[in-house]
């Protein structure tokens, strides 16, 4: 063997050994495009779990409509809407249902406890079918045909005109799944007695042992891709109805109801996002002379919540504005247009578009924007992702 050909041939292999091997920038940029990969890929699973999380939330919805209609066909009225107390009112009597006497009940809500009599027993503070029309309407008691927008009568503003409370988080639950205690709903464990159009329930008050109907739960959560919780309040409430910054946390406004007579009583049927599925109910119509009129668009009074927010900012609460053809964006959704209440989830965002302005944009991360051109885009961003069904 020739020693000097045996010498040059040691480099060679380390050459290509060299060669096989990778460089520092090498590593760098495969780790680089690993790293990219894994993020779209995570990306991608993570709307799949949302959207798949937000098609759970509609069918849930609709399986509470089918639940609200079976209730309706049962006893031959909606649920009533139950009043969720202070969070709703913010303390103020617009947003509190009256009594029969006229005289609106405190903030209590949703459940008040009734010692006057020979029993002491709870009832559900509701807005009565028989005396809170002007509520469903979302009119005032003075008869104007204005919209009743708070602070700012028949006028537009573009925080008051989103702040419809004509929704419970609680009244789902409480009429459909039978959760709550004997001494309100006069049945031990799941179901209730009778309910009655004022929220009551049959035979409550009365000794134990009278004579009352038993109904089973009209809702199985589990078998419908929702859940049931105790003790369900929303912080974020508080400044929807209220102003920027009067928002809680979770502990202060659970606090805010009466541990006597609410806790552990304040069940939310929640979406797959773990927020509470919101119950609206609304009335058509307007009273002129005594009679229910329905000229417009508006007249049908249904809650912006159910509305794009473009469309709706276009209008402004002015029927004239619904003279551009544009603008008809409800007489041609015959579903909508017939529609006397809708169960309504946030979605992956948690926001329903229906909060303060200031509120949206903090949680998406943006500027207020300073036009309401602007500020209705953003809203519906926030709108977009909700889920939702309607009955009648």
């Amino acid at each position: 063997m020739d020693h000097h050909q045996t010498h040059s041939a040691v480099p060679r292999r380390q050459q290509r050994r060299a060669r096989s091997a990778f460089s520092l920038i090498e590593l760098l940029v495969v780790i680089a495009l690993i790293s990219v990969l894994l993020t779209l890929v995570l990306s991608g699973l993570n709307r799949a779990t949302k959207t798949g999380r937000r098609v759970a939330s509609q069918r849930s919805a609709a399986a509470l409509v089918q639940a609200v209609d079976q209730f309706k066909k049962e006893f031959g009225f909606l649920p009533p809407l139950v009043h969720d107390g202070i969070a709703l009112s913010a303390n103020d009597s617009a947003f509190r249902p009256l009594l029969i006497d006229g005289i609106n009940v405190a903030d209590d809500g949703p459940l008040v406890e009734q010692t006057g009599g020979a029993y002491v027993y709870k009832t559900l503070v509701v807005w009565n079918d028989g005396l809170d029309y002007n509520f469903f309407r979302r009119r005032s008691g003075s008869g104007s045909d204005g919209i009743n927008l708070p602070g700012s009568g028949s006028q537009w503003d573009d925080d008051d005109a989103w702040d419809d409370r004509r929704y419970s988080k609680y009244s789902l639950a409480y009429y459909l799944t039978g959760v709550l205690d004997r001494d309100v709903d006069g049945v031990r464990g799941p179901g209730m007695a009778r309910p009655q159009i004022d929220g009551s329930f049959v035979g409550i008050g009365y000794p134990v042992g009278s004579v009352r109907d038993r109904y089973e739960p009209f809702m199985d959560v589990d078998r419908r891709g929702a859940r049931l919780v105790s003790e369900y309040v929303d912080p974020q409430e508080l400044e929807e109805h209220g102003s920027p910054g009067s928002a809680a946390d979770y502990q202060s406004l659970l606090n805010m109801y009466d541990p006597a007579t609410q806790q552990p009583n304040l069940y939310s049927i929640v979406d797959a996002f773990g927020n509470a599925f919101r119950y609206y109910r609304w009335e058509p119509g307007r009273f002129v002379n005594g009679q229910i009129v329905i000229e417009n668009e508006l007249d049908l009074n249904i809650p912006p919540v159910l509305i794009d927010p473009v469309e709706y900012q276009r209008v402004m609460n002015d029927p004239q504005n619904l003279e551009d053809d544009e603008n008809k964006f409800l007489f041609d959704n015959t579903k909508l247009r017939n529609a006397r209440f809708a169960v309504v989830s946030a979605g992956p965002d948690g926001l329903f578009g229906t909060e303060r302005i200031e509120t949206i944009a903090d949680a998406l991360g943006v500027a207020v924007p300073a036009d309401q051109d602007g500020i209705a885009l953003l809203r519906r961003e926030a709108w977009a992702d909700n889920a939702y069904e309607v009955g009648n």
